[in-house]
């Protein structure tokens, strides 16, 4: 039984134990557990509302969920429609196999807001089972709490009808246990794979598509492959009209814009490029070398090209001819790369006309053998500049607006 002790401008619950043998066993208890009940959640700390207005957050399942699993009280009156209990007999053998199987509170909270229900499930007929097959393939701890927090309804799936097939048939495309995770958390549908995903990755090897491609599909975007065979034949049939080829990974890449995608979304992005100056041409030219370009988002694509064009004077068409660029951090490779460059352009090391691509695509080992080390006996400065220990400005050198160069 709980009761509402006032401590201070706070309300906590606090076990009613009767008696002072029991109230002694209580703050043992708390000595034991100070740590959880300090750091785990703060919620433990029940801030006081109106009880008028919202009567049915004071019941028993109200009160587990903010103590027991971390949740607001806002959350937990909403959830406790979904899911009630008298006792925390269940909830509480839930909550310690979990605990025992390295979720942490975090992981808790966030397991529990997506499906409350695991809180009445059976321990030893379902949840169990399910936690010994993970443990028993390689998957505990940290990586199995990732899993079913990210994605619980792992949990009401069979474990001999979906979840074994499931994990084998991912297996069997994705080498190894750290990719299984890796698609588990990213995949809210990937739940029976013979009725989508199998006909599906049939089609795409039936038109020449590799299994190289076919596996990295499934780690980086395994939700376009749970669509349901039409949908899916008609995404596949666009590609191609497209002129992508199926053997090259650009296909798949292109797939998934497409079908991650609405026209609307399609049309804002366009409409984005065209305002930097990129014509149908520079466009097409860019989607089928780098159909990524059209996933980015229009404040991504507004600075990467604002950066390149009005800062380095990089004409659009050069920047569409290199537009996997578009995609690299501004702060760890584009700001370092162009901050050597325009220091080697202040200084007349290396000529004007020089291009992007030859800046930003190569490797880290590229760039520096053929930036860096080469010039480092002109200018000693130049791997701080790189790593940003000196900033352009102390050289009297910054990105300010460039007009556009000759064609780079």
């Amino acid at each position: 039984m709980f009761c509402l002790c006032c401590q201070g401008p706070q309300f906590r619950l606090v076990p009613n134990w009767g008696n002072a043998g029991h109230s002694t066993n209580y703050l043992s208890f708390l000595q034991r557990n100070r740590r959880f009940f300090t750091r785990s959640f703060s919620a433990v700390e029940v801030v006081a509302y109106d009880r008028e207005k919202q009567p049915e957050q004071h019941s028993f399942t109200v009160s587990y969920l903010i103590n027991a699993c971390g949740l607001s009280p806002e959350i937990a009156a909403s959830l406790s429609k979904k899911v009630a209990f008298e006792t925390t007999e269940k909830p509480d053998s839930v909550l310690a196999l979990l605990r025992n199987n390295g979720f942490t509170n975090a992981h808790i909270s966030k397991l529990v807001k997506k499906s409350p229900a695991v809180l009445v499930g059976s321990v030893e007929e379902t949840l169990l089972p399910k936690l010994e097959f993970f443990h028993s393939v390689g998957i505990s701890g940290t990586d199995l709490a990732n899993i079913l927090s990210s994605n619980p309804i792992i949990l009401r799936r069979s474990l001999e009808k979906q979840i074994i097939p499931n994990y084998n048939f991912l297996k069997s495309l994705v080498s190894n246990n750290e990719k299984v995770v890796t698609v588990w958390k990213r995949a809210l549908r990937l739940h029976d794979v013979s009725k989508t995903v199998v006909p599906n990755i049939s089609a795409l090897r039936g038109i020449g598509v590799t299994q190289s491609s076919i596996s990295a599909l499934v780690i980086s975007n395994p939700g376009v492959l749970c669509e349901i065979s039409e949908k899916f034949d008609v995404s596949v049939k666009k590609v191609i009209e497209m002129g992508f080829n199926p053997s090259n990974r650009a296909f798949v890449d292109a797939l998934v814009a497409i079908r991650n995608m609405t026209d609307n979304s399609w049309e804002q992005k366009l409409t984005v490029y065209r305002s930097w100056g990129w014509s149908e041409n520079d466009f097409w030219l860019a989607f089928r070398s780098f159909p990524r370009c059209m996933t980015l988002s229009v404040e991504n694509i507004n600075i990467k090209m604002d950066f390149y064009v009005k800062k380095m004077g990089w004409r659009p068409s050069a920047v569409a001819r290199t537009a996997v660029a578009l995609a690299y951090s501004l702060e760890k490779r584009i700001i370092p790369r162009c901050s050597v460059l325009r220091v080697l352009l202040f200084k007349g090391l290396i000529k004007e006309n020089i291009n992007m691509y030859s800046v930003l695509v190569p490797s880290e080992k590229g760039f520096t053998d053929k930036f860096l080390f080469r010039y480092q006996e002109q200018v000693p400065q130049l791997f701080d500049i790189y790593q940003g220990k000196i900033d352009l400005s102390e050289l009297g050198i910054g990105f300010e607006h460039r007009p556009e160069a000759n064609e780079r």
